[in-house]
């Protein structure tokens, strides 16, 4: 219960911080939600999809768009090395609050503002004609907030090891763009040459996005969700890991 209780009041700390500013939430929602207001719409005239009606391009552009914001996780160790620096994580460390406990009150602070801007992001979506299965929207978004806590698991890792934004900065920026762009977030990746079909199948981000988009097609038995959700847990996983092993080595 003390485990439980520590992360909790972790939790409430960083939480209470992050709705100190409230814009960052929705600074976050700003690239999708452009992507889907101005970008979208100019699927409807371009190749195989201009024979698709409204609907079924909104219900193939989403999924991408909430993996996007996932994604966008890999940033959350900007912040968190200001307070390494602060000497704040030293002070933590001292305490009686387990290592596990101490990332998952930070990663569980980040996937809460992520739910939050999935749900905002949902609602903008079907405003613009997206009609899904509740089932599919609670199982694509358990998805996304998996792909939350490994990408955000990753960068405390990374902040922990390196302790300089700039460098932070280089690795995420180099890392984040082609596994966006080979993660078929604007279009499925079948429309594209059979090199980038190759090279997606080695990203794992590729299988969630396909997986999300079969979630909200009600394809419920499609292999290639289970492929998704096992490839995200592995990641998940060892994301954590790490965050916990870099833990760990900074109090030595």
């Amino acid at each position: 219960m003390n485990f439980l209780k520590d992360i909790f009041l972790l939790f409430r700390r960083h939480l209470k911080k992050a709705f100190r500013q409230p814009i960052w939430l929705f600074i976050g929602l700003s690239q999708p939600v452009l992507y889907l207001v101005l970008y979208m719409p100019l699927l409807k005239n371009m190749g195989a999809t201009s024979l698709l009606p409204t609907g079924e391009i909104v219900r193939i552009f989403v999924p991408g768009m909430l993996v996007i914001m996932a994604m966008g996780a890999l940033f959350a160790g900007f912040s968190f090395i200001d307070e390494i620096r602060q000497g704040l994580i030293a002070r933590w460390l001292v305490t009686p609050t387990g290592r596990v406990g101490l990332i998952l009150s930070l990663v569980f602070n980040q996937i809460f503002t992520l739910f939050l801007q999935s749900c905002i992001l949902l609602v903008i979506a079907m405003f613009l004609g997206l009609h899904v299965a509740f089932a599919g929207i609670l199982l694509t978004l358990l998805l996304i907030l998996l792909i939350g806590i490994t990408m955000s698991s990753f960068s405390y890792a990374i902040s922990l090891s390196v302790k300089d934004e700039g460098v932070l900065a280089s690795i995420t920026n180099t890392s984040y763009l082609p596994l966006m762009l080979l993660s078929g977030i604007m279009l499925p990746i079948s429309l594209a040459p059979s090199w980038i079909k190759t090279a997606a199948l080695f990203n794992p981000f590729y299988y969630a996005v396909e997986a999300s988009r079969s979630l909200f097609a009600g394809q419920y038995g499609d292999l290639i969700i289970l492929k998704g959700f096992g490839v995200v847990l592995v990641f998940t996983g060892f994301a954590l890991w790490l965050a916990v092993r870099a833990l760990n080595k900074m109090a030595v």
